[in-house]
């Protein structure tokens, strides 16, 4: 436990992470908010160093005490456990072009236990700090001051609310709105979460508005509607209803309405408006009579009954709800990737600057997360690992889905290394072991908040839904933001296959996977249809998968392809009501080159002098070289000589021998056969590889990508 002054924490375990140790800080009412960094410490697994940073405790903090039971399990010397100041706490100068002062009069405030004040003129978005002293009269300056908690604050306004409200139909059940982020925070760091408030819109909540034209003489010609800046084509002056109807939707601000003829003679016509998709009290339609001669026109519009807002009113009656859209937190995935199920070793992960200690590919998911949140840059996180689905297309590995559950935002990436290169986004070969072993990062699931929120499948077919929506900054809600036109949920084609992936199966067979969608539509999802094709024009072949009753994962091999063609790949979802947008498969191993360096001899002439050097040559022109390497190599020493020279692309190297030294009958052959196929990964394009062949004698090379 730790302690400052008569206060301390209760019982802490001998790893506490770094957010439990914050917590149980911030429960001492002494001490405040602080940050609290925990570092596993490279040399010793059991070594932990924990850095707390006051940030409400202002100046020079007392140190705190250890109070410890430690022990070691194996009986030795026990533990040891101190604390030092890293950085002595100073106060605030309280100067500069920012800072001001007041003085009050104590006997305005006599007989008040709190003693309030308002400082006005302040800059939005400063922070600032506070202190109090007392004069009682005696001597000439101010007792001791008293430091403000919280330490700073900020001056903020309301924020803005949130614009470009638009809702679109899931299925019969869903909607999904969306929206645009408000374009001021009102001075704040950021909108920490969005109030979406749901309800259904009766037509007695309707505007209705009534358009009349009448003239002296008998009424010809044609005229244009406008509404909030928009303008119809020019409608005939003794149109009916449905033509009215017509004109009037076709402006791109306006929703579904209904009409109505009112009156229909030789000098006059009327229409009857109903708003059925516009919400609210709408602005009265506009006339333009340009077009319909000179007989004395006369025209008007009247509001016959004002659209209502549902939300301002008490009506409970009707489907009401509130949704609040918080933070979500960043989902990355370390995904670990071998061509056979023999892959071993371990890596590394680094985060923001800081490395983690090393992480062994078999580790279990309590294990990652004590290594993840030994890293200092690293809070707190939640560890899953999903295995990978073994059918004909899936390669060996496993994913290890890793939650930040205290960061905000959207985060970097987490970046892994095997000795192999610099620390990236994918790595192979160094410390890895297996086939082809490959580790990569992706994120799932961008942090932050998110601009859109799908319904609960709850809502009525036969109903119209609107909304508004509020932001908060933390301090304070927006004025809401309304729906500009209400909608109903109603049956629609399948969204996109989800995880849409392709691996190379053999040279020509390709293996696609993907999962279903995340909304039917309405109505069952009935199959796929796989296309692929040498172009994006996806003229050239496809197949219909069925779709399976609880089946979420789907495969499928396509057969019979050139060998010396590249291909393109996209699956389409389809329901009774047709097909979802198409989604482009994603190579499992993105960025791959495969080549493969032969040395063959065949004429009993091989001794253990012979050499050879690979020259590498980037798209840019760049040439590099290794040392030479012997005949003899192993994969780890051509790997370490082709990683010494600095090629941009992660390395792993296999070897395959497949010399025949000795025939049936036990005579030797002197036949030489080695291979070596390396696997590059990255986004930089090789222009080639070749082999310097000066010193291998009778032996032949040949490189084959």
């Amino acid at each position: 436990s730790l302690s400052i002054g008569n206060t301390r924490t209760k019982e802490l375990p001998h790893d506490v992470s770094a957010m439990d140790l914050k917590r149980e800080l911030e429960n001492m009412r002494s001490i405040g908010e602080v940050k609290v960094l925990r570092r596993i410490k490279q040399s010793n697994q059991n070594a932990f160093e924990w850095t707390i940073i006051f940030l409400e405790k202002l100046g020079n903090v007392p140190m705190l005490s250890v109070h410890d039971h430690l022990a070691c399990s194996d009986g030795s010397v026990g533990p040891f456990m101190y604390t030092v100041e890293n950085a002595q706490g100073v106060l605030p100068r309280m100067d500069g072009p920012f800072a001001g002062e007041v003085e009050l009069n104590a006997l305005h405030y006599v007989g008040r236990n709190v003693i309030s004040h308002t400082i006005r003129n302040l800059t939005r978005g400063m922070r600032y700090h506070f202190r109090v002293s007392a004069w009682n009269g005696y001597g000439e300056s101010y007792g001791q001051s008293r430091h403000s908690t919280p330490a700073t604050i900020i001056p903020v306004d309301k924020p803005g609310p949130p614009t470009s409200i638009h809702m679109t139909s899931v299925d019969n059940k869903t909607l999904k709105i969306s929206w645009s982020a408000a374009l001021s925070n009102g001075g704040f760091q950021g909108i920490s979460k969005y109030s979406v408030e749901l309800a259904e819109n009766p037509s007695a909540y309707n505007e209705v508005q009534q358009i009349t034209i009448s003239a002296s003489d008998s009424l010809s010609g044609k005229f244009k509607l406008g509404f909030d800046g928009s303008w119809t084509r020019l409608i005939p002056a003794n149109a009916d209803a449905s033509q009215i109807s017509s004109a009037i939707t076709a402006m791109p601000n306006m929703g579904g309405i209904s009409a109505n003829t009112n009156q229909s003679g030789l000098n006059s016509s009327s229409w009857m408006i109903t708003f059925e998709k516009n919400i609210g009290d709408l602005p009265l339609l506009t006339i333009d009579t340009a077009w319909l001669g000179e007989n004395h026109i006369s025209a008007e519009v009247v509001e016959i009954a004002p659209g209502r807002d549902i939300f301002s009113g008490d009506d409970h009656s009707t489907f009401k709800r509130t949704f609040t859209v918080e933070h979500t937190p960043e989902i990355q995935e370390i995904i670990l990737e071998s061509s056979a199920n023999d892959m071993g070793g371990y890596f590394f992960i680094h985060f923001m600057g800081e490395r983690s200690s090393n992480i062994h590919v078999d580790s279990d998911a309590t294990t990652i997360q004590r290594v993840l949140e030994g890293v200092s840059t690293i809070d707190e996180v939640t560890v899953s690992i999903i295995p990978h689905t073994q059918d004909s297309i899936s390669l060996y590995g496993q994913r290890w889905v890793v939650t930040f559950k205290s960061h905000r935002g959207d985060l970097p990436s987490l970046l892994v290394d095997s000795g192999s290169g610099p620390a990236s986004t994918i790595t192979t070969g160094g410390t890895l072991l297996g086939s082809s072993p490959l580790i990569r990062v992706e994120t799932k699931e961008d942090g932050g908040i998110r601009t859109n929120f799908v319904t609960p499948s709850i809502l009525n077919e036969n109903k119209t839904y609107t909304t508004r929506i509020s932001s908060l900054n933390g301090y304070s809600w927006s004025t809401p933001a309304h729906s500009k036109f209400g909608i109903s949920p109603s049956k629609g084609v399948p969204s996109s296959p989800r995880e849409v992936r392709v691996n190379v199966l053999s040279n020509t067979e390709l293996g696609v996977s993907w999962k279903q969608p995340n909304f039917s539509g309405g109505d069952e999802v009935a199959g796929y249809k796989v296309q692929w094709d040498v172009d994006t024009k996806f003229d050239h072949s496809s197949a219909t998968v069925r779709a399976t009753q609880n089946s979420t994962d789907y495969f499928f091999v396509v057969r019979n392809l050139d060998p010396f063609e590249s291909y393109f790949v996209r699956v389409i979802a389809y329901n009774a009501q047709g097909f979802s947008e198409p989604e482009i498969a994603t190579h499992f191993l993105m960025y791959m080159n495969t080549i493969m360096i032969s040395l063959i001899e065949t004429g009993g002439n091989v001794d253990l002098t012979e050499t050879f050097s690979i020259r590498y040559t980037s798209n840019q022109g760049i040439q590099r070289e290794t040392n030479p390497i012997s005949v003899y190599a192993t994969s780890r020493e051509v790997e370490n000589e082709l990683n010494i020279i600095g090629i941009d692309n992660a390395v792993s190297v296999d070897r395959e021998d497949r010399s025949n030294v000795f025939d049936l009958s036990g005579i030797e052959t002197n036949y030489f056969d080695i291979r070596y196929r390396l696997s590059l990964v990255g986004d930089q394009d090789i222009s080639s590889i070749s082999i310097n062949d000066e010193n291998l004698g009778s032996i032949v090379p040949s490189v084959d990508f």
